[in-house]
């Protein structure tokens, strides 16, 4: 393969894993507004009120929610913007993303909210969903 099919095939393949971190963060967003609420500065004041109420046990996963949203703006970003270390960061959320169920191919959250009831379907998409993230960045990024 020549340097010029790597090169747009890399540029590809971080667009597109930073097109669906963009979806994904529209997404919340828009869910958000339509519950009322404002996005991230709503669920900061709702993650102090869940502190104070639970305790320890519950901050360990609270602040590893609050840095897999961080760090989905910032893939977003470094994605598109074709940052040399984004697919390490890339790589870096893939346990989170399983822990908490926000799968790669942001599409597949978005069809589970308009097809419920499909849990081992969605459990093995988000799977195959981060399988088909560290094929690709290994690959081709």
């Amino acid at each position: 393969m020549d340097n010029a099919t790597q090169s747009t095939r890399r540029k590809s393949t971080l667009l597109i894993w930073g097109g669906l971190d963009a979806l994904h963060i529209l997404w919340y967003c828009t869910s958000s507004w339509l519950h009322g609420r404002t996005p991230y500065i709503q669920d900061l004041i709702s993650t102090h009120e869940l502190l104070l109420r639970h305790g320890s046990f519950s901050s360990a996963v609270i602040v590893a929610s609050w840095l897999l949203q961080l760090s989905l703006i910032m893939s977003c970003l470094m994605f598109l913007l074709d940052v040399r270390y984004a697919k390490y960061l890339g790589y870096a959320q893939i346990p989170f993303r399983l822990f908490f169920l926000v799968p790669s191919i942001s599409l597949i959250l978005v069809a589970a909210h308009f097809v419920p009831g499909h849990n081992l379907i969605f459990l093995a998409l988000v799977a195959i969903s981060e399988t088909v993230k560290i094929w690709s960045l290994r690959r081709y990024a």
